[in-house]
């Protein structure tokens, strides 16, 4: 206990090794609770690095967990575990064929007759979004690229791209029909 309170209080310092520490002691236990709590390994990665990225937003804002770093971490998974249940509820489908690395020819004619309301859909999404939705499904680019080129972490990328995605899927009109 001794030790969480006293890495709490480095990183209200904004200490960057003091948020590495947190970083490496807590990322593997998160990742494990989320990827429980979803049943999705790459969802969990990506939902445990917006826990560290809500973290540094509390930080900048002078917000900081008061008295329980490990509470006010696992709560911040809790919450975004809970919101992500809810959009997967309200998820188009399209995304999985939207990635497929090889579609059948009926998911080509389908995905060409989509084209202009994927568009309208993309240029809803901020730049940053769209930037990173090009960069990672129209260039094919791995997320290590991606971030090199964003000049952004991984996880970063992760977030961002994830954010994308279901935003892109809240555009999406929800009477799309696959069968045509």
């Amino acid at each position: 206990m001794e030790d969480e309170l006293s890495l709490l209080e480095r990183i209200k310092r904004h200490d960057q090794q003091a948020l590495a520490e947190v970083h490496d002691r807590y990322f593997d236990k998160l990742y494990h609770y989320l990827s429980y709590r979803l049943g999705d390994s790459e969802a969990a990665a990506d939902l445990a690095g917006e826990v560290f990225l809500a973290l540094i937003r509390a930080l900048k804002r002078n917000n900081p967990p008061k008295t329980s770093l490990t509470g006010w971490l696992y709560a911040v998974a809790r919450n975004l575990a809970a919101d992500y249940i809810k959009k997967q509820v309200n998820t188009v489908p399209l995304l999985e064929d939207f990635a497929a690395d090889e579609p059948s020819l009926a998911d080509q004619a389908y995905l060409s007759q989509l084209a202009p309301t994927i568009k309208a859909a993309l240029v809803k999404l901020t730049e940053e979004q769209q930037h990173v939705i090009a960069l990672r499904f129209g260039q094919g680019l791995s997320l290590a690229e991606t971030a090199q080129i964003m000049d952004k972490s991984v996880g970063a990328v992760k977030a961002l791209q994830h954010r994308a995605l279901a935003s892109l899927a809240r555009f999406m009109p929800s009477e799309i029909d696959y069968d045509g």
